[in-house]
């Protein structure tokens, strides 16, 4: 597979020119090769942020960086048929930004038809691919056990008071999924609060932008309020990133941060797509993080017998071997989220009564 980000030194600067309509070309055509599975992925993940946003760029711009795309799409799904998701994402939106000669519709029909759900054994894949079905105007599948076995494994909060990448991934996409984005709600959106502000209490301890945008994004498809103090990092993280040329290759950058942060900014009200970029091709660094997560887990870890689940009295321990960093990250967690209290009584893992110290 072919990976032709460059970066050369500085480019010659040809006039000032917004992200909405630099980011199309950048991952289409500067970053990697269209036979390499990150540019299905990135470019995916570029247009489902323009759709969801609202955000369409100019049609020029979408015909020189998709064009040839567009007309190799039928061949392409035929032939590598384990990447239909990436495909059917790209072509569902980029009919829905209005490039024409796309027939998004048939595309997904045939995948239907070829049973390439039927190949998925996780149900969040399979989630996704009943989305593409709908949008499509395809009934798709009436299989409601789906959704409930979605929501079961969302609506456990505990799973998510623990560092665990996969699991808090995965229910933000649950929320992504099953609101459309946040076109409709669901019944059992409720289940969904406590999970996902016991999955962004893990990302603001370890200070990890991207996850942290993702649930607060996911927040607003479910029509609850991210916390004030989550939004604010998240916008602070997105202003400091560098973007433009660096050192090394594509898909070793923070791209993926950069594109999460600046997603829900504009789901906030921002407009991030619409602030001048670097010409040439652009690399994604994402500013300086400190994080705490493993000095708190190692701290409570040594407690042993003296590790509990009380808040108030945890906080007098920890207060002892933290460092101020630290401690002033589970001060502003305490502070500023509601359930940071049931978090913290699961976070800590308090040995059970009768196991020795």
């Amino acid at each position: 597979m072919s990976n032709i980000l460059t970066l050369p030194g500085p480019t010659r600067q040809r006039g000032p020119i917004v992200a909405l309509d630099r980011l199309p070309g950048v991952f289409a055509q500067l970053r990697h090769g269209q036979d390499d599975a990150r540019w299905l992925k990135e470019n995916a993940e570029l247009l489902r942020l323009l759709v969801t946003t609202g955000n369409r760029p100019d049609s020029a711009v979408l015909a020189a960086a998709y064009g040839d795309f567009v007309t190799d799409l039928p061949s392409r799904l035929a032939f590598f048929p384990q990447y239909y998701r990436f495909f059917l994402s790209i072509a569902l939106d980029l009919r829905d930004l209005g490039l024409p000669g796309i027939d998004a519709g048939r595309l997904v029909a045939h995948a239907m038809a070829d049973g390439l759900p039927e190949g998925e054994l996780s149900d969040l894949q399979r989630a996704e691919a009943r989305l593409f079905a709908r949008r499509a105007g395809i009934i798709g599948s009436r299989d409601r056990s789906l959704t409930d076995r979605l929501l079961g494994f969302a609506a456990r909060s505990a799973t998510f008071a623990l560092p665990n990448k996969k699991a808090a991934y995965e229910l933000t996409h649950i929320a992504f999924y099953l609101t459309d984005y946040g076109r409709h709600g669901f019944i059992g959106v409720e289940l969904l609060r406590e999970s996902l502000e016991f999955a962004g209490l893990v990302a603001w301890l370890e200070q990890n932008t991207d996850l942290l945008a993702e649930v607060c994004l996911a927040m607003r498809y479910c029509a609850l309020t991210p916390p004030a103090l989550w939004q604010a990092a998240v916008a602070r993280d997105m202003a400091a990133f560098y973007i433009g040329a660096i050192e090394g290759a594509a898909g070793s950058d923070d791209y993926h941060a950069w594109l999460m942060a600046a997603w829900a900014d504009c789901a906030a009200g921002g407009a991030p797509l619409h602030r001048v970029m670097p010409m040439g091709p652009l690399g994604f660094v994402a500013p300086p993080s400190a994080s705490a997560l493993q000095e708190i887990s190692v701290a409570l870890f040594g407690m042993e017998g003296a590790r509990g689940g009380d808040w108030s009295l945890m906080r007098r321990r920890l207060a002892k071997v933290l460092s101020p960093h630290a401690l002033g990250l589970l001060d502003q967690a305490a502070e500023h989220i509601p359930s940071f209290e049931e978090f913290f009584a699961r976070f800590a893992r308090a040995l059970p009564q009768g196991v020795a110290a």
